[in-house]
């Protein structure tokens, strides 16, 4: 499927690649960049790259995409011929956390709509001086939502699972959002904690990627996000009543097997 590319269009697309730039420089001045730059079709087709930043593993990479608009060829752009030109590395952002910054030609052609949807596998690599291993603690996200037009939608969705695809309780609930909506409200940043009691030292995060520009006239973007994790050691106490629940449960046990003898 082909269209016609009016001047116009190809200012209004400059000026949001221009804007969306902008806002990415502002979002990373202070990030620092650990890893090598990767396409996101290199990290989908070699399943064997693991992608170490700080005390985080980052794998198992998978993306499926449709009707996003590639402004070079007037059509659409093949879900993996996007990947590659969607560039990934690891990074320490602004707030100490690790994580995962995406950049690349996410935008829906005026008229139309785009969704996409991206996961991989985040993992604790650091234990404790103690030997209690790290847990996920909170998960936040930042981005570049951006419509131009009258009517229209750029949504990224993080949502957190663990490796059975069970949603991990989240507070507040999630998933995560960033947005901007036409006419509404935009949001450039969230975040979510792990519900207390639970200690997940891997996730699965699927990301979705929901852009609608549904009248002619209206341009809909997200030409960056970044994806980073919390870690934190559980309170002495939790793991004090851990030790006492245990230590109950095998007295109980060996009490109902002594009166069994």
């Amino acid at each position: 499927m082909t269209f016609a590319t009016s001047t116009p269009f190809k200012k209004s697309i400059l000026a949001l690649v221009g804007a969306a730039c902008l806002g990415a420089v502002g979002l990373a001045r202070a990030d620092t960049t650990l890893t090598p730059n990767y396409t996101l079709a290199q990290l989908v087709n070699d399943k064997t790259i693991k992608l170490v930043v700080g005390d985080k593993e980052f794998s198992n990479f998978d993306w499926h995409a449709n009707g996003f608009f590639n402004d070079a060829t007037g059509g659409l752009w093949d879900g993996m011929d996007l990947a590659a030109h969607v560039n990934v590395h690891g990074e320490q952002v602004n707030n100490g956390n690790y994580g995962l910054d995406f950049t690349g030609p996410l935008q829906a052609h005026p008229g139309d709509s785009a969704s996409a949807q991206l996961t991989y596998t985040v993992r604790v690599l650091n234990p404790n001086p103690n030997g209690l291993s790290y847990y996920l603690s909170d998960f936040h996200l930042d981005g570049d939502p951006l419509v131009s037009g009258p009517n229209g939608q750029a949504v990224v969705r993080e949502s957190v699972s663990d490796l059975t695809n069970t949603l991990i309780p989240l507070n507040p609930v999630g998933p995560l959002e960033v947005s901007q909506y036409v006419p509404g409200a935009a949001v450039f940043n969230d975040e979510a904690f792990t519900q207390p009691g639970l200690y997940p030292t891997v996730a699965e995060i699927e990301t979705t990627l929901l852009l609608s520009a549904s009248i002619p006239g209206t341009n809909a973007s997200v030409l960056h996000f970044q994806e980073s994790f919390s870690q934190a050691v559980p309170e002495p106490s939790t793991y004090a009543l851990a030790l006492v629940g245990i230590a109950a449960l095998g007295l109980v046990r060996r009490r109902t097997a002594d009166l069994g003898a």
